[in-house]
């Protein structure tokens, strides 16, 4: 997850009233947020249809054969469309592939590969 830290942050900057509800913050702000969604997404100050969101990926992810359409009625009735759904849904799983993929390849982390935001990665 480190690896894509920069590019998270970008999107996190771009989408933060949609993903929060709440006015843009200061740029360390949005480095602290990118650090929790790492570390333990759970504790973000999320809008409700985000957080519900992100935990049917985290099922998808973690339990997908506990995975059923009353959840996809629960998030189309806190208002995500089917495209929106459909759209959550593949991004976790491509993720979920890909990170298998790489698993299975014995693909590890770079060793020091600093934290992002630590002012010791590079550019």
């Amino acid at each position: 997850m480190q690896c894509h830290a920069c590019d998270l942050r970008a999107e996190v900057e771009n989408d933060w009233t949609d993903l929060t509800g709440s006015p843009k913050p200061a740029p360390n702000q949005l480095d602290t947020f990118v650090h929790q969604a790492v570390d333990d997404w759970r504790r973000l100050p999320l809008r409700q249809a985000v957080w519900a969101l992100a935990e049917h990926a985290e099922k998808l992810t973690r339990r997908p054969d506990d995975c059923e359409r009353g959840d996809i009625d629960a998030l189309r009735a806190i208002g995500w469309s089917d495209k929106e759904i459909h759209d959550a849904v593949q991004v976790a799983a491509y993720f979920n592939y890909i990170n298998r993929v790489a698993d299975g390849l014995g693909v590890t982390d770079e060793p020091g590969l600093p934290r992002w935001g630590t002012g010791e990665d590079s550019p």
